[in-house]
């Protein structure tokens, strides 16, 4: 045999590398035997349903690996007395209501207007209603009957009384007229009587330390106890220590440790423009309070609508002035973003400095041109001289939170001028008037602009602002139309469940929606199948707060606000 009829031509070598090639491929391709699990009797395992037909998948917060936030901050933060005895918060800003003439202590206003109160309202059966309109005095007053015998329900501004409610006594500062027949009153709005009340309330709580403390060192205090009931919207809220405690767990997932911390201290002074008499606003003021805080709740200026530009930017400037400087600013959407924007344009433009005249103008149409650039010289030269001009040269962090009600979310232009303008974090978050916790928040320090789901091309700037990750202790999910979950979209109404709400008992059934139950796996052979262990209208593990709130679930994990309805 020669050596020429051994060898093989070149297509026939190349066919067979090729046929080599797929073989190979086809084995390491292959796919993986059907698994069968011993134990199920050689049942085929089945994939454990995530979502129900109709319904998005739960979303938690995403800093806790999606398991639920402890319910209490920490081991010895069980009650709303543990929050006010370890408490170091000052109420700063100045005269603020009846009692505060600037710096004083909130826990010995508290105690001598419990001891105050107390011997005022003796003899009183029932509930105690609360109507103040000043937010310090409402704050004040809440704390002081919500730390006693009596169970304060405190009427929200702009909310009407439901019927059904028995009053022993009412504690009033406000003009609004009600008629509780026999109850007893007690007017706030004279000054002189006020006073009285506090000096009589401190010199009483002097002479009772021993047995104060006696009282407030035990240890058997239930957490389930009803503290307080918020009327809100016309719902009473009936909030429990677990629900007061567990908001401050919710609120204090809002501050990241990067990339800077703008958690409250000590050193902070925050500013907020919630009424303490609203969930929101007392679960905001709970966590200041619990953070030993300086508080400080400042009223708006009057609109105006009459004034000049320039009388309205002093206006708002002086707002601010008050010493300590502001730290950190909580504001709905409806009272700070148009006027803060208006100011920032105002002090902008009336720059005299030919510098940083242009460094502002060229960040100016940087902005409208829809760049965010990174914090250059120009960028520092910019927002430090306007914080001088303003008075917020030591804001860390701006809230802003969006209604449900008045569907008001806050604009992504206004943010991200905010943001460079101000050179801080600026916070969208989503609150709603029966949590005292917000649902969910944006990462402080997100600054690119994430388009709206389903959005095609540029965005011009008149979006709403998305809010981002759920915050801790605080699972919701979206119930909509099957075909568009099909699909790919997550969009239907926001549901929640959190222990920061009230107990389900409580609420009025049609606020209510109750999980079906999921598809289990048949049963095993010769076994009959078992009845589900919930009763016909769910356990309270299942039922879901309705918000009313019409929104969509990016795939960056964030919420987009469509449209809300009044309950």
């Amino acid at each position: 045999m020669t050596t020429s009829s051994l060898s093989l031509d070149t297509p026939t070598l190349a066919l067979g590398s090729a046929i080599l090639l797929a073989l190979a491929l086809n084995f390491k391709l292959r796919p993986p035997p059907p698994q069968v699990h011993p134990f199920l009797l050689g049942r085929q395992s089945l994939p454990a349903p995530t979502r129900t037909p109709g319904q998005s998948p739960v979303y938690s917060s995403a800093a806790n690996g999606g398991v639920r936030a402890p319910y209490r901050p920490d081991r010895n933060v069980r009650t709303l007395d543990d929050v006010l005895r370890k408490s170091q918060t000052c109420l700063e800003g100045g005269e603020r209501g009846t009692w505060v003439k600037g710096g004083e202590g909130l826990v010995s206003l508290v105690d001598g207007l419990r001891a105050g109160l107390v011997s005022k309202l003796a003899g009183a059966s029932g509930s105690v209603l609360v109507v103040i309109d000043d937010p310090t005095d409402a704050l004040l007053v809440t704390l002081a009957l919500a730390t006693s015998p009596h169970k304060p329900v405190v009427l929200s501004p702009d909310s009407s009384l439901p019927e059904g409610l028995h009053f022993g006594a009412i504690v009033k500062s406000s003009e609004r007229d009600l008629d509780l027949g026999d109850a007893k009153f007690l007017d706030l709005g004279d000054a002189e009587a006020a006073q009285d009340l506090l000096a009589t309330g401190r010199s009483l709580a002097t002479g009772a330390e021993t047995t104060k403390t006696t009282a407030t060192t035990s240890d058997k205090a239930d957490v389930n106890e009803v503290v307080l009931t918020i009327v809100s919207d016309g719902i009473p809220l009936a909030l429990s220590h677990q629900n007061l405690t567990a908001s401050i767990v919710s609120w204090l997932s809002l501050f990241p440790a990067s990339p800077q911390a703008t958690k409250p201290s000590l050193r902070d002074t925050v500013l907020s423009f919630h009424h303490p008499s609203t969930p929101h606003g007392l679960g905001l003021a709970l966590t200041v309070i619990h953070q030993s805080s300086s508080l400080s709740f400042p009223s708006p200026p009057a609109p105006t609508q009459d004034l000049d530009a320039d009388s309205a930017a002093d206006a708002w400037c002086a707002l601010f002035a008050p010493k300590p400087a502001a730290t950190l600013i909580f504001a709905p959407t409806t009272v700070l973003d148009g006027p803060l924007y208006t100011l920032v344009l105002h002090k902008i433009l009336g720059d005299s400095s030919l510098i940083v005249r242009q460094a502002r103008d060229g960040k100016l149409r940087l902005l409208r041109e829809g760049t965010v650039s990174k914090q250059t010289f120009w960028d520092s030269l910019m927002w430090k001289g306007l914080r001088k001009d303003i008075h917020l040269t030591s804001l860390r962090g701006l809230f802003l939170s969006s209604s449900p009600a008045a569907s008001t979310a806050p604009l992504q232009s206004l943010l991200d001028t905010f943001r460079i303008s101000l050179g801080c974090p600026v916070v969208p978050l989503l609150a709603h008037p029966a949590s005292l916790a917000p649902l969910a928040a944006a990462n402080m320090w997100d600054v690119q602009r994430l388009p709206p789901p389903g959005a095609r091309g540029e965005l011009s700037g008149d979006e709403r602002g998305h809010v981002g990750a759920v915050v801790g202790g605080v699972e919701v999910k979206l119930v909509g139309s099957e075909d568009d979950f099909a699909a790919g979209r997550m969009r239907g109404e926001l549901l929640l469940r959190s222990p920061a709400l009230p107990h389900p008992s409580t609420l009025p059934p049609h606020l209510l929606s109750t999980d079906p139950v999921l598809p289990q796996l048949p049963p095993y052979p010769g076994q009959a199948p078992t009845d589900a262990d919930a009763d016909a209208g769910g356990s309270d593990a299942e039922k879901w707060f309705r918000t009313g709130i019409k929104a969509e679930m990016s795939t960056e994990g964030t919420l987009w606000l469509v449209e809300s309805t009044v309950q």
